[in-house]
């Protein structure tokens, strides 16, 4: 079954209480002074687009890395992180903020677990609603399959918080929260890029379809995209423009990890 998750642009401004971060980092953080027996860990927040809202606020209180030594133990370290309301669909297109920056204990990072507290809202057509959280523990596990390694204790990843498909509505005024995230890392994943032409066909979406996942790219006002994360070596890219103009399917499109492909400008045509 395929797991259909929205990439997309995360415009519009915070609200309130809302922080707005381009990095979150202990003091006196040094790229070249790492502790004895600690890796230097780096963890960027991504999202995915939402077709339907407006703003998603997110609660984030605390996020946990789980460290198995090589002594086989394991036990769960607490990051260094600014806790807060983030509208998560200010980063899409490719657009992520450094989130963590952070010592842990050497070892190998098995799982992240992110703890949410009770400000968590949308907002669609200018109306703000509330976001339900069944879980009384507000917890949710975050499986680690790969991660980049920049030096032998230096290491970053990237979560993408699935916005549009962790919202459940339940009637036309309420809303459930059921997270959905999961982490990819540059290395061993690629990048596809390009922009819809002309600005007529816009807003447009554009599907592309990588062996069981679904990613979606709105473009941006100029028609630009890009789609981050993909697992699989060749894709198929279905973009639904406004009409008159059509439906434009290029198949077979190679994507090479850790490397971007460009697909230039797309031009459709009515």
């Amino acid at each position: 079954m395929k797991t259909m998750k929205l990439i997309t642009v995360l415009g519009s401004a915070l609200v309130g209480t809302v922080l707005l971060i381009s990095s979150c980092q202990k003091q006196n953080i040094l790229e070249d002074s790492i502790p004895a027996g600690k890796s230097q860990f780096k963890l960027f927040l991504t999202d995915d687009p939402s077709l339907v809202f407006d703003s998603i606020f997110i609660d984030i209180r605390m996020i946990e890395v789980k460290v198995e030594t090589s002594a086989g133990n394991e036990f769960w370290d607490t990051l260094s992180i600014r806790a807060g309301i983030y509208n998560i669909l200010k980063f899409r297109n490719g657009v992520d903020t450094l989130f963590v920056h952070d010592y842990i204990p050497s070892g190998e990072i098995k799982k992240l677990r992110m703890t949410l507290g009770n400000n968590n809202s949308v907002v669609r057509n200018g109306a703000s609603f509330p976001l339900i959280i069944r879980d009384q523990n507000r917890q949710v596990i975050i499986n680690v399959d790969d991660i980049d390694r920049i030096r032998a204790n230096s290491f970053q990843l990237w979560i993408d918080f699935d916005g549009h498909g962790s919202i459940i509505r339940l009637n036309n005024n309420q809303y459930e929260l059921k997270p959905r995230i999961h982490s990819f890392n540059n290395n061993n994943t690629g990048r596809l890029k390009g922009e819809i032409k002309p600005s007529a066909a816009l807003p447009a979406s554009v599907m592309v379809i990588a062996g069981p996942d679904t990613l979606l790219a709105i473009p941006e006002s100029n028609g630009e995209f890009k789609i981050r994360g993909i697992r699989t070596n060749t894709v198929q890219v279905i973009i639904k423009p406004t009409a008159p103009y059509k439906d434009s399917i290029i198949n077979n499109v190679s994507i090479s990890s850790g490397g971007d492909r460009d697909l230039g400008d797309i031009r459709l045509h009515q």
